[in-house]
C-alpha cells in the first residue's frame, strides 16, 4: 500500500472518530450536565458543599438587622380618636454565624440529619443605637397570659384580672432585655404553676431572643435529603421532629414539606418554590415574580405573596382526597370557613381544588398579609408579616400611626434556575401581638383590637464574587459540551469531505495520466516503423569506407543508430 493511502486512511478513521464522540456529546450535554451536578452538588461528609453547609464561619459576614417600633403614646390607647403611635428604632446590628449539630448521614435512605444552632455578636459600629435604648411596647407577657386562658375556667379568668390589677398594658424595657437578656415577670412562674397540664414555655424570662444564642433547642429537628441518589431532591425535608407532619395544624397543613432552608433542587421552573420554616412550623409558599441577575448570572426571583400572606393556598387534590381534607378541616372551632361568593364559585367550577390556607388559620382567619403562628408559639397570640404590613391588607395599617410599607420590605428568595443554588436571600419578617379586648379580664376591657407590631428583622445573604465565578464556569459546561461537540462534528466531517476530494482528485489524474500513456505508447510504435522504412529503403551499404555518411541519426529509432554504429565499427 502506498504511503499517501496510509495516511488517508488515518485520517479517515480520525474524522469518524471526531464525528463519532462529537455527536453525542452535542445532543446529550443535559445527561453529562445532570451528571455533574449529582456528583459535585449532593451532600456528603468529603463535598465542598458540607464545609459551607455545616459552619458559615468561613464565608464572608451575614448580619442581622432588627429594627423595633417604640410605642410614644400608651397613656392614650383608650382614648377615642387616639391611635397608637409607632416610632421605628434601629437598625441594631448582629453579626450572625450558623452552624450544624449532631450531623449524622443515613445513607440508607439518603438523608441527612442534624441541628440549627446559631449565634449573634453585638456589631456597635453598624448600629444606629445602643443595647441599652428604652423601648416601650405592649406587655406581651399580660397579653399571652390573657390569651392563655380564655377558654380556661370563669374562675380561673377571674383570678388572672386580680393578679394584673397593678400591671399595665405597656411595659418600657431596653433592647438587649427585649432581646437576649431576656426580663422576669411573676406571671411566668404562675403560669406554670396554673399549666393545668397544657405545654408551657420553658423559661423563666421573656425575650425575643432569649437562650436562644448558640443553642439547638428552638427550630427543632431537620432531616433533609442529600441528593446522593437524585439531585433532583436535593435539600428537601423530610421530617421535622422526627415526623413527617406537624402538631399545629389540621390536615393538609399540617404535611412537613419543602426546602430546609440552604439547598434547592435544580431545574426550577416560573412558578413557585417553597421552604420550612421552624420558627413558623409551616412550609412558606414563594411565587416566581422577576428574572434578575446577580452578578452577570441570570437568576429567578421568588416573594413571599398571596398564597401564603392572604391564606390562601390552593391545591389540587383526586377528589376522594379532597372530600377528605373538606371534612377534616371543617372541625369545630378550627377556622372560619370562606362562604363568600368567589370561594362558592371556585369549589363549584372545580371540586378537586382545595383552600388549604384556611387551616393555618388556628380559630380564626386573620386578615391578609398575617401568619397565625401562635399555635408554636405556646399560645401566645403571636403573628408573622412583612415589615410595616407590606403585602396587608390596609386594615391592619389603618389603627396604627407610623407605620409605612415600602418595596425594600418584601422577602425574596433568588435561585439560580438551572442548578437551584441561591444567588440572594433577603428574608424580612415582622413579628406583631393581637391586642384584643376581654370580658373577664378587666385590664383588657376597653382595648380595641389592634395587631400591634413589635420588631422587625432583615437578613440578607448573596453569593460572593468568588462562588459565583465558580459558579458560571460549572453554568459553561452545557455550552462548552455543545461548542466542543459540534466542532468535533465540524472537524471530523471536514477531514472526510477532503480526503474524499482528494482520493477523486487523484483517482481522475490517475485516469488522465493512463490516458496519456496510451496516447505516447502509440506515437512511439508509429514513429519507429516510419523509421525502419525510411533506412532500409535507402541506405547503401556498399558506400566507400573513407567517405563519411551525411544521414541524421533520430534517437527515436533505435535500429537506426545499431546499425550505423555497426558501419563505424567495420571501418
Amino acid at each position: 500500500m502506498r504511503p499517501w493511502k496510509n495516511k488517508s486512511l488515518g485520517f479517515g478513521l480520525l474524522g469518524l472518530v471526531l464525528i463519532a464522540f462529537g455527536t453525542p456529546l452535542y445532543f446529550s450535554w443535559s445527561m453529562i450536565f445532570h451528571h455533574v451536578l449529582q456528583k459535585k452538588m449532593s451532600l456528603t461528609p468529603t463535598s465542598k458543599a458540607f464545609e459551607v453547609w455545616n459552619d458559615t464561619s468561613t464565608l464572608s459576614p451575614m448580619y442581622l438587622k432588627l429594627y423595633f417600633f417604640n410605642w410614644t403614646n400608651p397613656h392614650e390607647l383608650t382614648t377615642r380618636g387616639k391611635k397608637p403611635n409607632l416610632v421605628e428604632l434601629g437598625p441594631y446590628v448582629f453579626r450572625e454565624i450558623r452552624q450544624k449539630a449532631d450531623v449524622t448521614f443515613h445513607p440508607e435512605n439518603h438523608t441527612v440529619s442534624y441541628f440549627n444552632r446559631r449565634w449573634w455578636y453585638f456589631e456597635p459600629e453598624l448600629t444606629n443605637g445602643s443595647l441599652t435604648d428604652p423601648i416601650t411596647q405592649l406587655n406581651t407577657v399580660a397579653i399571652s397570659a390573657k390569651h392563655k386562658v380564655r377558654h380556661w375556667d370563669i374562675t380561673l379568668q377571674t383570678t388572672l384580672s386580680f393578679m394584673l390589677r397593678s400591671s399595665s398594658i405597656h411595659t418600657t424595657k431596653t433592647v438587649d432585655e427585649l432581646l437576649f437578656a431576656g426580663y422576669e415577670d411573676t406571671l411566668i412562674n404562675l403560669g406554670r404553676m396554673a399549666a393545668m397540664g397544657e405545654e408551657m414555655p420553658p423559661f423563666n424570662k421573656f425575650g425575643w431572643f432569649y437562650m436562644r444564642n448558640g443553642s439547638t433547642m428552638f427550630e427543632g429537628h431537620f432531616n433533609m435529603d442529600t441528593g446522593t441518589e437524585d439531585i433532583n431532591n436535593f435539600g428537601i425535608l423530610r421530617k421535622w421532629n422526627y415526623k413527617d407532619t406537624t402538631k399545629f395544624f389540621k390536615s393538609p397543613c399540617n404535611v412537613v414539606e419543602g426546602s430546609a432552608g440552604e439547598f434547592w433542587p435544580p431545574y426550577r421552573q416560573k412558578d413557585e418554590i417553597v421552604l420550612f420554616s421552624g420558627d413558623l412550623c409551616r412550609p412558606l409558599t414563594y411565587d416566581y415574580a422577576q428574572t434578575t441577575y446577580h452578578m452577570g448570572v441570570e437568576g429567578y426571583q421568588y416573594v413571599l405573596s398571596e398564597k401564603t400572606l392572604g391564606n390562601n393556598t390552593r391545591r389540587r387534590y383526586p377528589h376522594e382526597l379532597a372530600k377528605y381534607f373538606e371534612e377534616t378541616t371543617t372541625t369545630e372551632d378550627f377556622f372560619e370557613a370562606d362562604h363568600s361568593a368567589e370561594a362558592a364559585q371556585a369549589s363549584a367550577e372545580d371540586p378537586d381544588v382545595v383552600n388549604i390556607g384556611n387551616c393555618y388559620c388556628n380559630g380564626r382567619c386573620a386578615p391578609a398579609g398575617l401568619m397565625n403562628v401562635s399555635a408554636c408559639r405556646y399560645g401566645a397570640p403571636v403573628f408573622a408579616s412583612l415589615p410595616h404590613f407590606y403585602r396587608g391588607d390596609p386594615s391592619l395599617r389603618e389603627k396604627i400611626d407610623g407605620i409605612n410599607p415600602r418595596e425594600e420590605h418584601d422577602f425574596y428568595i433568588t435561585l439560580e434556575p438551572l442548578t437551584g443554588i441561591p444567588l440572594k436571600v433577603s428574608a424580612k419578617l415582622q413579628i406583631n401581638v393581637l391586642l384584643e379586648p376581654s370580658i373577664t379580664v378587666s385590664l383588657f376591657r376597653d382595648v380595641p383590637m389592634i395587631y400591634f407590631p413589635a420588631l422587625w428583622f432583615s437578613l440578607e445573604v448573596e453569593a460572593t464574587e468568588n462562588f459565583v465565578s465558580d459558579l458560571k464556569q460549572l453554568l459553561s459546561l452545557p455550552s462548552l459540551c455543545i461548542y466542543i461537540g459540534a466542532v468535533m462534528v465540524l472537524v471530523g466531517s471536514l477531514i472526510i469531505i477532503t480526503i474524499v476530494l482528494l482520493y477523486l482528485l487523484n483517482r481522475q489524474r490517475a485516469n488522465s495520466m493512463a490516458s496519456d500513456k496510451n496516447t505516447k505508447s502509440e506515437m512511439i510504435s508509429s514513429t519507429a516503423d516510419k523509421s525502419e522504412l525510411v533506412y532500409m529503403d535507402s541506405s547503401n551499404t556498399n558506400d566507400d569506407a573513407n567517405v563519411r555518411t551525411d544521414r541524421r541519426l533520430y534517437p527515436n529509432s533505435i535500429e537506426c543508430f545499431n546499425m550505423d554504429l555497426q558501419s563505424k565499427l567495420q571501418h
